[in-house]
């Protein structure tokens, strides 16, 4: 018997050593959540998209800033080009930003950080960043993240402050991938080359917190052959429903490179 153990010891060493396991926790800054709802049909985004892109040389770098870049599917059958990475889950997300604003219509590009919508995106995005940043946090989030073969198993352990945060608050969990190469060959970026940063690749929520302010949520998520492990990063925001804003954001960088 002891000899059967030894064996099944051995043969299971090896999961065990190629297992990673990465985990963060937010800080004593509110970060500010960026969701940028674009569309690779959308004449108007690769200019938002740069503008995004160069924040950092703004001085707005990741410690400021969560970017969440959602692409509709609303536009996939009026602009000559179907999005590959368009979904519907995406514009339902944009549409309850809207609503949570009181608007009734949504566009393309449209800015929405830590749960307001921004109209003149360049004049007042960064100081809506600043701004955010300014707020004491009232939410704590500590993420912990398997690897578990074809799957990856989220730990999510929050910490929520106020009665009325307690009431209203809810976790969202994105999959994000950067540097995505995609040429367009039609309607009206015909010829243009993107590299997708920050990309939405999966949309995962709401989840319910408890009234009592601490909530631990385990879910797993499937990994689909066409994401790149090493681009990854797993988002989580929790927002409170009734007024609409952002509490806190944390992301969560997959690749090897970092200490686990």
């Amino acid at each position: 018997m002891k000899k059967i153990i030894s064996i099944l010891i051995i043969l299971l060493l090896p999961l065990v050593a190629n297992s990673q396991t990465w985990q963060a926790k937010s800080g004593d800054t509110q970060v500010a959540v960026l969701e940028l709802f674009t569309s690779e049909g959308c004449g108007l985004c690769p200019a938002a998209d740069r503008w995004v892109h160069d924040l950092p040389k703004q001085g707005i770098t990741d410690e400021n800033v969560i970017v969440l870049g959602f692409h509709i599917d609303y536009l996939n059958d009026i602009k000559g080009w179907v999005d590959r990475f368009a979904s519907p889950v995406f514009t339902k997300r944009q549409r309850q930003q809207a609503h949570l604003n009181l608007y009734q219509t949504v566009y393309t590009p449209e800015f929405v950080v830590s749960g307001e919508v921004i109209h003149n995106w360049k004049k007042h995005v960064k100081d809506v960043i600043h701004a955010v940043n300014g707020f004491s946090p009232e939410v704590t989030v500590n993420l912990i993240v398997s690897d578990n073969g074809n799957e990856l198993i989220v730990d999510s352990h929050i910490q929520v402050e106020g009665k009325e945060n307690r009431q209203y608050a809810t976790l969202y969990l994105a999959v994000t991938e950067n540097d995505l190469v995609s040429k367009v060959r039609g309607g009206d970026n015909t010829g243009v080359t993107f590299n997708h940063q920050n990309l939405v690749r999966q949309w995962l929520g709401p989840f319910t917190l408890n009234s009592s302010g601490e909530t631990d949520i385990s879910t797993s998520i499937i990994l689909n052959n066409e994401w790149d492990m090493n681009k990854l990063s797993i988002i989580a925001i929790v927002q409170n429903l009734d007024d609409g804003f952002v509490l806190q954001g944390l992301k969560l960088p997959l690749s090897e490179h970092l200490d686990h």
